[in-house]
């Protein structure tokens, strides 16, 4: 048996079928946990770029549809926990869409670097940097 770290990403939809909330958990090697969800507006605009990033594995929409969490491996669940994570803070829309296209459209090695950077001090910062140029407030 291989050990990989488990992930599972679960999409919580309201009654017209809106995505209102995506959750992704981690279980590491190391009998840890790691949660994240990013809710609200951020999960519309995460949506898309979300969708591609499980549809690039071979992901078909009924899975994407279903009420029950998906089971992802190891450099998937990384690659979703990555998008989460890069737009948790953040508010501004553009941003949040630049920065989740420019997490779905990286390579799966790409996204394990990353995922693997964020884990430091200003890993993120560096990420958003990267992404979208620093975009400041005019």
């Amino acid at each position: 048996m291989s050990r990989a770290e488990l992930y599972t990403c679960l999409i919580t939809r309201d009654e017209d079928g809106r995505i209102v909330a995506v959750d992704v958990d981690a279980d590491d090697l190391d009998g840890g946990h790691r949660a994240i969800r990013v809710n609200g507006g951020r999960a519309t605009h995460i949506a898309a770029p979300l969708q591609e990033v499980l549809r690039s594995a071979g992901l078909r929409g009924r899975e994407w549809a279903t009420r029950k969490p998906i089971e992802l491996d190891s450099m998937l669940g990384a690659h979703a926990e990555l998008l989460l994570r890069a737009v948790k803070p953040l508010r501004r829309t553009d941003r949040i869409i630049d920065i989740a296209e420019g997490v779905a459209s990286m390579s799966k090695e790409e996204a394990a670097y990353w995922h693997a950077q964020v884990q430091n001090r200003h890993g993120l910062k560096a990420l958003r940097i990267l992404l979208d140029g620093g975009k400041r407030r005019k």
